[in-house]
């Protein structure tokens, strides 16, 4: 039996952790930040929602479509601010607003 796993299943195995959610979400928000590019975001959203249950799941917590949802996390996803609180609260995550340090 090998002891090598790929890499989604190895980042899903992590991500279930909700202290680790936390911290990728925090940095792919910051990498966000710093670049404009909002896949970084996306695509952490996707990982941490696929770890904790699935997107599918998730929709149901959050009281949106499961079509909607997917269309918000996908690459070309451009999810409103409503849409993303409520992705971040059914991942029992808050936005929190803080001073740049610098």
């Amino acid at each position: 039996m090998s002891r090598h796993q790929n890499w989604s299943d190895f980042k899903k195995d992590i991500l279930v952790d909700p202290e680790a959610a936390q911290h990728y979400l925090g940095v792919a928000l910051e990498e966000f930040q710093a670049t404009g590019e909002r896949l970084f975001l996306l695509r952490a959203l996707r990982s941490v929602a696929e770890a904790q249950g699935g997107v599918g799941k998730l929709a149901e917590r959050v009281d949106v479509k499961r079509e909607s949802l997917y269309r918000a996390l996908s690459e070309a996803g451009n999810p409103t601010v409503e849409t993303l609180c409520k992705i971040l609260t059914g991942l029992h995550l808050r936005l929190r607003i803080e001073p740049i340090s610098g």
